[in-house]
């Protein structure tokens, strides 16, 4: 256990977005569908739930080599900014339950943050519209060349808020989001929103779903004891 005393008490809470924040992840595979269908590339949406985290180029490079066989016969800048319009059309995402009020409370006692693979125009849309003035930092896949599981999200996000490692906790709901944070030295608690709760190995914590997430959190206070299991850096 790590026992908080004086400048170790907790002083933020980062969130990763789609999955945790708003159920979204129905619409971002629904809207590479949409994409893949028009280029002629056959794709599993299974696959973007597994590698869900990592930067929007990264996966679209991953689908196109796997669909094709060549990802580089494909402008993939160009088919990235044609998913991003095609989400921004059909996007139906919803909070999940209490997670406003709850943020809202917690701002009181924490800085909050949020680290994303999406891109920045999606993020922004969504936080500026279901969160306004929550979150004091974003992190998004146009802020770092080495997106998630690389631990360059999150040690960003704990250099803009000037705190230290030990001194955030990040809230995930993806696998490869959950080894970033433990990357980069973070106590991460997840949230098994779209997968099987046997995926999150590396997790210091699970915790059930969201109903109890809301709890947890309203709960939270500085002096949290967080056990964590160790990961290095690469």
């Amino acid at each position: 256990m790590l026992l908080p005393h004086g400048d170790d008490l907790l002083k933020a809470v980062i969130f990763d977005m789609d999955g945790v924040l708003v159920d979204s992840m129905s619409d971002h595979a629904e809207a590479v569908q949409h994409i893949f269908d028009e280029i002629g590339v056959e794709m599993d949406k299974q696959d973007i739930f597994e590698r869900e985290g990592e930067r929007t180029v990264d996966i679209m490079r991953f689908l196109l080599q796997k669909g094709s066989g060549d990802a580089s016969q494909f402008d993939i800048l160009n088919i990235v900014e044609r998913y991003i319009a095609e989400f921004n059309r059909i996007a139906e995402f919803r909070v999940f339950e209490g997670m406003p009020e709850c943020l809202t409370n917690i701002k009181e006692k924490f800085e909050l943050a949020v680290v994303s693979g999406s891109d920045r125009p999606i993020v922004q849309d969504i936080i500026e519209s279901e969160y306004p003035g929550i979150f004091r930092e974003l992190v998004t896949a146009d802020d770092v060349e080495r997106g998630k599981p690389n631990p360059d999200p999150y040690l960003k996000a704990v250099e803009m808020l000037g705190i230290s490692s030990h001194e955030a906790i990040v809230i995930e709901n993806a696998p490869m989001g959950v080894e970033s944070a433990k990357k980069a030295g973070l106590c991460c608690l997840a949230v098994p929103t779209y997968l099987d709760a046997e995926k999150f190995h590396l997790a210091d914590m699970v915790i059930e779903n969201h109903t109890h997430l809301v709890e947890f959190l309203n709960e939270l206070e500085p002096s949290y004891e967080c056990s964590r299991s160790e990961l290095s850096k690469s």
